[in-house]
């Protein structure tokens, strides 16, 4: 041994039991750190497939330049894919909606438009139309279709290839008609559009290259978007609402990094003050406070070689199996995700946390111990000072004294009170903060919402209305959940208190009250189900200070009817565009007001695809809007996002309670003197037991009170943050989760008392006393 500080391996190898539980503390928290944000990174990583999958791989969309400013972007460095994209006015073949665009073959591929059977178009006489167009058409690849524009001429085009279908063209019964460049510009310049997308390569500040694309070409804002969902996804977007979820997720990594430094911290700062006699006696012969603090800050470091690799490997084992896991399970509604690719971002973290906590960890033990003199080193009064402080004993009126000892144990050190109580605060705070993501989910991905269909039957004109008859035949066919249909009326004069505006009236049936029920903010709902009066959601509410009680005149074909608002709730699913309103009444008082029977609108959720069953119901006027594919790929995208969530809870769930069992045994091992001492006195073994219970009963109710309010607060300011700005719902508290997480918590603890207090009970009163 070279230096005094080769006694920092010799005591490692002498104390083995000793440092093994701050070493497996930093390995949970390192492999906490390591899996939580590896997945993170390859959840996101689905998510941008995905996405992409769904939408296109793009960037920016820049309009109204010329082909000369276009080649010049196009031959940036930083940019990998461009194209126009051009879009001719809709028009209509066989009574159903033609979409008609164009670009060049790799954007188009960029955009998911891949020609599954054929060749993509070239002349400006060839075109690809979807799959499902030409089964509905009776069409072939190789045969002309005629289509007629609003110039009045009619165009054809050969079918060189088909491509698969979109969700956005089965949602709206229509067709795409994809055309080459050459194509779309044979049309007059009034009759289309085109827009340059722009791809940039992996690695690119988008943000800046954007703005520099803009100063270069002296390009305005309006002429310049970005996709902010792709761009938010990749940690790019400087969107406002974006901006909310980076904040929600600074936040909760902190309250990540936070769990593993309470973690660690207590259990080093504990193992430090059960040697703090050792590090006295180190005094005496001759070391230094400095060397003293560097003496742990070494301690620390080897603490840190041990059990940071361990806490990566296995982070990156219970990553891997996790992913393993989701992907065997083949669930259509969840992405698959790479296996066995190292996460880097999670690696760093896990290695970067663990150190840093260690190290600052450290920092204040080693000064309490340094500030330990020589001479209470060697007479054994470590902790006189504090004792000559304690201005009475413990309080045994309320409790017995072998209780009250242990209360008194537990706050008789406020540090170690602090990080205990702060291990198990973090938990709980952190359960609650995950949750609100959930909530969030629930309401951003509209195919979630109860109300959302499968399938719609609708005229191909607002003024084409649908037989209630048709109603009962949907109903009769297997495979359909629930069917439900609405009544609308448009463009009625309306006034308030305020002033006058255009009014859309909707009605509800049955299956949408339950809806609507649950979506109550105040306000009575009976009184729209079998009143006159109606309901409006809170967005409009708030908009034009709508509150209960007030009366809203509708002037339908010359006569106005008055209608009293009798609740609100947090969402309608329909807009009346042009700052209108959006009013919903029962169909009686619909009919009663309008005259109207007869359903706009028919709505279906099913559990198998019967597309072509319901297209035998209906005629050349109405048409089925398909939105099954839609809703399973935002369902895609919900059960990815929910996969880490809830895998994260869990994770935390599982930390939490190793960390209350791991924190229990640390305080019981460095009081274990205390203990033989007391049962040297004649301490029974059952009061022993009361007393530790007690001890650790202080430190999760301490913990879990703490951990209730601040995560109370926490999941408020999240929920108005996220929900209640954009949906209105108010803030609950989640008593429910509340409670669970905290008798968890509790429950935990006194399960993790058996284990040492067993151990003590069966240890002679000798080698307690001498267990030092």
């Amino acid at each position: 041994m070279n230096s005094y500080l080769g006694l920092v391996s010799e005591y490692a190898k002498a104390h083995k039991k000793k440092n093994r539980l701050t070493v497996i503390c930093i390995v949970i928290s390192v492999m906490l750190v390591t899996a939580i944000f590896g997945m993170a990174d390859m959840s996101v990583k689905a998510q941008i497939n995905e996405y992409i999958r769904q939408n296109g791989n793009f960037h920016a969309i820049i309009t109204d330049i010329s082909d000369r400013i276009a080649e010049q972007i196009g031959d940036r460095d930083d940019v990998k894919v461009s194209s126009f994209l051009g879009m001719a006015e809709d028009t209509t073949f066989q009574g159903k909606e033609l979409l008609v665009q164009s670009s060049e073959q790799d954007m188009a591929e960029q955009m998911n438009l891949n020609v599954i059977e054929g060749d993509y178009p070239v002349s400006s006489q060839e075109a690809l139309l979807d799959r499902q167009g030409l089964e509905q058409f009776g069409l072939s690849i190789g045969d002309t279709i005629e289509v007629a524009f609003s110039d009045g001429k009619i165009r054809q085009y050969k079918i060189t290839g088909t491509y698969g279908d979109f969700s956005s063209l089965k949602g709206n019964d229509a067709h795409g008609l994809f055309l080459s460049m050459a194509g779309m510009r044979a049309f007059p310049s009034d009759l289309y559009e085109e827009y340059y997308y722009i791809q940039f390569k992996s690695g690119v500040n988008i943000n800046k290259a954007i703005s520099e694309i803009k100063a270069e070409y002296g390009l305005i804002d309006e002429q310049v978007s970005t996709n902010i969902r792709l761009l938010g996804l990749m940690g790019q977007s400087d969107n406002s609402s974006m901006r909310d979820l980076y904040l929600t997720a600074v936040i909760l990594f902190l309250l990540v990094a936070m769990a593993g430094t309470f973690m660690i911290a207590s259990s080093f700062n504990m193992s430090i003050l059960e040697r703090t006699q050792f590090f006295g006696l180190l005094r005496c012969l001759g070391a230094t406070k400095k060397q003293i603090k560097r003496y742990i800050r070494r301690e620390g470091f080897q603490y840190c070689l041990k059990g940071i690799p361990i806490g990566l490997l296995t982070g990156c084992g219970v990553l891997w199996a996790a992913i393993f896991f989701l992907n065997t399970l083949s669930l259509q509604d969840i992405p698959p995700m790479p296996m066995l690719q190292v996460s880097w971002p999670g690696i760093a973290a896990g290695a970067v946390i663990g150190f840093l906590v260690v190290m600052i960890a450290s920092s204040s033990p080693a000064k309490n111990a340094a500030r330990v003199s020589p001479q209470s080193a060697v007479t054994g009064n470590i902790n006189e000072t504090n004792n000559l402080q304690i201005s009475k004993a413990s309080n045994t009126r309320l409790f017995h004294v072998d209780t009250a000892m242990g209360v008194r144990h537990a706050f008789s050190n406020k540090k170690s009170m602090v990080l205990i109580a702060g291990s198990f605060a973090i938990s709980i705070i952190s359960f609650l903060c995950f949750t609100v993501l959930i909530t969030f989910m629930n309401h951003a991905l509209n195919p979630l919402k109860p109300y959302a269909p499968d399938l719609s039957i609708k005229g191909v004109q607002n003024s084409i209305l649908i037989d209630r008859s048709l109603v009962e035949e949907l109903k009769a066919i297997p495979y359909i959940q629930k069917v439900y249909g609405r009544m609308f009326y448009y463009d009625i004069p309306a006034n308030d208190k305020q002033g006058s505006a255009i009014a859309m009236l909707i009605s509800y049936d049955e299956p949408q009250f339950e809806w609507a029920e649950e979506m109550l903010i105040s306000g009575n709902l009976d009184n729209v189900k079998n009143g006159n009066s109606v309901l409006v959601d809170h967005t409009q509410s708030q908009k034009f200070n709508w509150n209960v009680g007030d009366i809203l005149t509708l002037n339908i074909s010359g006569t106005p009817h008055d209608l009293k608002i009798a609740c609100i709730i947090s969402d309608v699913a329909f807009d009346a565009g042009n700052n209108g309103w959006s009013i919903v009444a029962s169909e009686k008082t619909f009919s009663a007001l309008t005259g109207i029977e007869d359903y706009t609108i028919i709505d279906m959720q099913v559990n198998e695809d019967v597309s072509k069953n319901v297209r035998t119901l209906i005629t050349p006027e109405m048409q089925l809007l398909d939105k099954q594919q839609r809703n399973k790929e935002v369902r895609t995208g919900y059960f990815a996002m929910a996969v880490f969530v809830y895998g994260f809870l869990m994770v935390i769930a599982l930390v939490a309670l190793i960390n209350i069992i791991n924190t229990v045994n640390a305080s019981v091992s460095s009081r274990i003197g205390n203990y033989g001492m007391m049962r040297a006195v004649g301490m029974s073994g059952r009061q022993l037991k009361r007393m530790v219970t007690a001890e650790a009963a202080a430190y999760a109710i301490s913990g879990s009170l703490t951990g209730g309010i601040l995560g109370l607060l926490l999941h408020r300011f999240f929920f108005e943050m996220l929900i209640t700005s954009n949906w209105g719902e108010l803030w609950q508290p989640p008593l429910v989760v509340l409670i669970v997480t905290i008798s968890a918590a509790i429950l935990t603890t006194f399960v993790a008392v058996i284990s040492p207090t067993r151990k003590i009970e069966k240890m002679s009163i000798i080698n307690v006393v001498n267990a030092e």
